[in-house]
């Protein structure tokens, strides 16, 4: 297992895949025009809760990666639920344009047109190319000027 596994398959596609299909008692919340915002999100977080906890039950290894999968989906998913399925129309925007980015990153990385699988130094540069194309569509449509460094600072101009 690597990076590309657990960060991009197992968590972000996961719970892409979780947010398409909400429950009906979530969207009726999430609906509700007189519930405030705050509550539809503090309501919305103990419904992630709740399920994380449901299914940390069930763990055949209680210790185990999944169970530390868990503890950080605990504060993960709660966010990107709000982010997706919240009131805050500019929010679920940017959280669609995300999910398109990282959905379209993934199709790129077995694309045999766009990522040599010859050898795994080309395999590698090609990955850090389309990587490097990804977050600066992100970054440029967040409107953040600058070019990020290999090092991950972003250099102002």
């Amino acid at each position: 297992m690597n990076f590309f596994d657990i960060a991009l398959d197992f968590i972000l596609m996961d719970a892409f895949e979780d947010l398409e299909n909400p429950p009906a008692s979530v969207l009726a919340v999430l609906r509700n025009r007189w519930l405030s915002d705050s509550f539809k999100e503090t309501a919305l977080a103990t419904a992630c809760w709740s399920v994380l906890k449901a299914k940390r039950r069930l763990l055949m290894v209680p210790d185990g990666f999944i169970s530390h999968f868990y503890s950080v989906s605990e504060h993960v998913s709660p966010v990107l639920a709000f982010g997706f399925l919240g009131p805050k129309e500019q929010l679920s925007e940017i959280c669609s344009f995300f999910k398109h980015q990282i959905v379209q990153y993934l199709k790129d990385m077995f694309d045999l047109d766009k990522v040599r699988y010859t050898s795994v130094d080309l395999l590698a540069e090609d990955i850090l190319q389309l990587s490097q194309r990804r977050g600066e569509i992100l970054l440029g449509y967040l409107g953040t000027a600058g070019v990020v460094e290999r090092n991950g600072t972003i250099e102002h101009y």
